[in-house]
C-alpha cells in the first residue's frame, strides 16, 4: 500500500508540474511595423502644364523586393551592439519579415511622391513599357552605442526587357539619428531613410 501511495503522489506531482509549465508560457511578442506616413492630399496638375504626349502616356514603375543583408531577413528586430556582434530586442518581432515591410513601405511613399505614376510592388500586369526600380540597403544597421541607423543606399532604375539597362541610379551613405532608443525609434529611423530614397527617386523621374 505504501508503494502504491507513493506512486499516486508522484504521478500527481508530475501532473501539477505540467500544469504549471503550461500556465507559465512566454507571452506573445509585441509586433512592430514601420510607422504609416501622414496622408497627403494630391493636387491634380493644372491644365496645360503637361505636354500632350506626357498627359496621354501612362507611366508605370515596378519596385522589386528591397535587398537587405541576410542577417536582417527575419522577423526578429536586430541591432548592432559591436563591430561583429548583433543583439535582438526582447519580446519584440516585426509584423512581417523586414525586407517585405521595407518594400511595402517604400511603395507607399513612392505612390505619394509620384501621384501621376502607377507604382507596383510586383510585376505590373500587361505593362511591357514600364520601368523597374531596384533598391539595395546594405549595410542597414542600428548602431546602438552611436544612436544612429547607418546604411549604404544604392538604387537604380532600369528599362523593360529581358536585358534591362540602367536609366537612372543613385548612391549615398546615410546616418539617421534614432530616438528614442527603442524598437519604435528604430522603425521610425528606417521610415525616414525610405522617405529620402522615395524623394530622390521621384525627383529623378519628374
Amino acid at each position: 500500500m505504501i508503494t502504491l501511495h507513493r506512486l499516486v503522489v508522484s504521478h500527481g506531482l508530475v501532473l501539477m508540474a505540467l500544469g504549471l509549465g503550461a500556465c507559465s508560457t512566454a507571452p506573445a511578442p509585441t509586433l512592430l511595423s514601420l510607422p504609416l506616413p501622414p496622408s497627403q492630399p494630391v493636387s491634380p496638375p493644372a491644365v496645360g502644364t503637361l505636354p500632350a504626349s506626357a498627359a496621354s502616356a501612362p507611366r508605370f514603375i515596378t519596385l522589386r523586393r528591397v535587398n537587405i543583408p541576410e542577417y536582417l531577413q527575419t522577423d526578429a528586430v536586430r541591432y548592432r551592439n559591436a563591430d561583429s556582434t548583433l543583439g535582438e530586442w526582447p519580446s519584440t518581432a516585426w509584423a512581417e519579415r523586414l525586407e517585405v515591410g521595407l518594400t511595402n513601405h517604400l511603395a507607399l511613399l513612392l505612390r505619394q511622391a509620384l501621384p501621376n505614376w502607377t507604382v507596383c510592388d510586383s510585376h505590373c500586369p500587361s505593362m511591357p513599357t514600364g520601368q523597374v526600380l531596384i533598391v539595395n540597403l546594405a549595410p542597414l544597421d542600428y548602431v546602438r552605442n552611436a544612436g544612429q541607423l547607418r546604411a549604404d543606399v544604392n538604387w537604380r532604375i532600369t528599362g523593360p526587357g529581358s536585358t534591362p539597362t540602367p536609366v537612372f541610379s543613385g548612391n549615398s551613405t546615410t546616418s539617421t539619428p534614432v530616438s528614442p532608443d527603442t524598437p519604435v525609434g528604430q522603425a521610425a529611423a528606417m521610415s525616414q531613410l525610405l522617405n529620402q530614397v522615395a524623394q530622390d527617386v521621384s525627383q529623378t523621374l519628374r
